[in-house]
């Protein structure tokens, strides 16, 4: 697993009184009011009293596999955490020969123990937690997010009636920015591109752009001629054409240019991500190099008396301000259906 330099999907977390209170809480007397302004450091009180030194994964069965992890470093309360998963896979392995001579084969079950790096910034007011994109959790950040919330919540609930969330930051991203993040960062690529756009004769002539492609023009002809409501065009790719999607295609930044200021829905579907809509909200994803996380475990700090990593978060706390998170995620509207 190359671990030189990993995104991290970014989230927000933040506490609330436990909706039930556990019987643990009720016998103690604990009341979660009393701890919601300290709730960070009750949070933190996980690590340092190694609550969470074997993490359970609940698998469909309701089966229980004890996870375990390591809190490589901790400074300034921000924290570099290893997480690691349980997977199996069947080998099958020659196990002698039968009495034909024919080889006979055993199937065994091999474990390994892939591990996850999880960052938590618990400064106060930052409440950031950043989850790598690792093949350990399948590429998927939610899984972690949510074991870690099935582990945290039930303590919380039990020492300080408390429990917490964990969401995504979210932001809308520009469509060309979005593609060549898709396809340079995360090394992913298109499989098809879909516009839908509306007849030139049903919209409002003032909000109609000009259209100076040959080929688009011919496009909103056909519709005006069918007197159809609307038009809809798809392109299908593989992965060797991604670099032909892009501004210097002068017909597809202008269809985009048309669906966008129009209010027309144009999808992309790619191999990995599924499928982005313009101005789609999509997740923070940011990139740290693996020695940056060593030097934090060894604890160097650069000229201004911080650390590479908490310089990080600073970044990403700034950057990601104006960011809502997943549960606040407007509703999309159809703007061509108006």
């Amino acid at each position: 697993m190359d671990k030189t330099k990993s995104l991290y999907a970014i989230y927000k977390y933040d506490f609330h009184k436990a909706q039930q209170r556990t019987v643990q809480a009720e016998a103690d007397g604990i009341d979660g009011d009393k701890y919601i302004k300290i709730a960070q450091k009750c949070f933190a009180s996980l690590f340092d009293q190694n609550s969470i030194d074997r993490l359970l994964k609940i698998n469909k069965k309701g089966e229980a596999t004890p996870l375990p992890n390591d809190v490589m470093a901790v400074s300034d309360d921000i924290y570099l955490w290893r997480v690691n998963n349980s997977q199996f896979k069947d080998l099958w392995k020659r196990n002698g020969k039968d009495n034909k001579g024919i080889d006979k084969w055993e199937k065994k079950e091999d474990e390994s123990n892939p591990y996850c790096y999880v960052l938590i910034d618990n400064r106060p007011g930052i409440c950031l937690m950043a989850i790598e994109k690792s093949s350990a959790w399948g590429s998927k950040p939610d899984l972690l997010r949510d074991m870690l919330l099935d582990n945290f919540n039930p303590m919380l609930a039990d020492k300080f009636d408390l429990e917490m969330r964990i969401e995504a930051r979210m932001n809308p991203k520009e469509i060309w920015d979005f593609v060549n993040e898709r396809i340079f960062e995360h090394n992913d690529y298109i499989r098809n591109v879909s516009f839908t756009f509306q007849n030139p004769k049903k919209i409002n002539k003032t909000n109609a752009m000009e259209v100076k492609s040959t080929r688009l023009k011919a496009m909103l002809k056909t519709v005006e001629i069918s007197d159809a409501l609307k038009g809809f065009f798809r392109m299908e790719f593989d992965k060797y054409t991604n670099t032909k999607i892009s501004q210097q295609n002068k017909d597809m930044a202008e269809m985009v240019r048309l669906c966008g200021e129009n209010g027309y829905d144009i999808s992309i579907s790619f191999k990995e991500y599924k499928t982005y809509r313009i101005n789609d909200y999509v997740r923070a994803y940011y990139p740290i190099t693996v020695d940056v996380l060593q030097r934090f475990e060894i604890g160097t700090h650069t000229f201004n008396g911080k650390t590479e990593l908490e310089e990080w978060f600073d970044l990403v706390d700034e950057e990601t301000k104006g960011y809502v998170n997943e549960s606040e995620v407007p509703k999309r509207r159809n703007k061509a259906c108006k």
